[in-house]
């Protein structure tokens, strides 16, 4: 059995069965959409390839996953959206940083949670070897997304304070590394292409952002 962060790599589905060659594929044609629309010139040629890029990693996560709820999800979007929305009819402008703010604490929080979860029973997630130790790679990638959510978490509490448009994207930035470490320790794809695009781009944005920040 290969290790859950080379099967990962490999578009494997999260209940342990052989790598799925077409959604590997799907995953990496969505990652080449989304790096073409950071590096893209064209503000509106390169939103509909990363709309297009997200939709098709969403996709391939749905498809490649055996353990998945549809109503739960849709449930999950319509409420999470609905208040989104209402909150944004209100007050954007005032609301929305404190939103990006909380929500980037939260992934921070999360990601510290999960990581000592999976730390303390790694044999209810399946990774471990077969002599029930953990896997040396695994346990990096824990206490990697352990710290970089504590980084998160530790930024969105300063951001609080001063908020900076940097600072926010660095944030953002964070908390997809830190899903995709652990993602490859589960060896879920979709984990690790989603906090690797969102983790790229946010990277993208502070870089612009720091960028532009002299000339201001």
């Amino acid at each position: 059995m290969m290790p859950p962060s080379v099967a990962a790599l490999l578009g494997a589905r999260i209940d342990g069965i052989d790598p799925s060659p077409l959604v590997a594929g799907a995953y990496f044609l969505a990652c080449a959409l989304l790096l073409y629309a950071l590096w893209s010139r064209a503000t509106r040629t390169g939103n509909r390839f990363a709309m297009a890029g997200i939709a098709l990693a969403v996709g391939a996560a749905i498809y490649s996953h055996d353990v998945v709820n549809l109503p739960e999800i849709v449930s999950a979007l319509t409420i999470g959206g609905g208040i989104g929305l209402m909150l944004a009819r209100r007050g954007a402008v005032r609301i929305l940083p404190w939103l990006v703010v909380s929500g980037h604490g939260l992934l921070g929080l999360g990601a510290m949670a999960t990581a000592f979860v999976l730390f303390r029973n790694p044999f209810a997630f399946a990774i471990v070897r077969d002599d029930g130790a953990m896997l040396p790679g695994d346990g990096l990638l824990l206490a990697a997304a352990f710290a970089i959510g504590a980084l998160v978490l530790g930024g969105a509490l300063t951001m609080a304070v001063r908020r900076t448009q940097v600072g926010l994207a660095w944030l953002g930035s964070g908390s997809g590394w830190a899903a995709a470490a652990l993602g490859f320790a589960l060896g879920n794809s979709a984990m690790v292409v989603a906090g690797a695009m969102a983790g790229v781009a946010a990277a993208r944005i502070g870089w612009r952002a720091d960028r532009a920040a002299p000339r201001a």
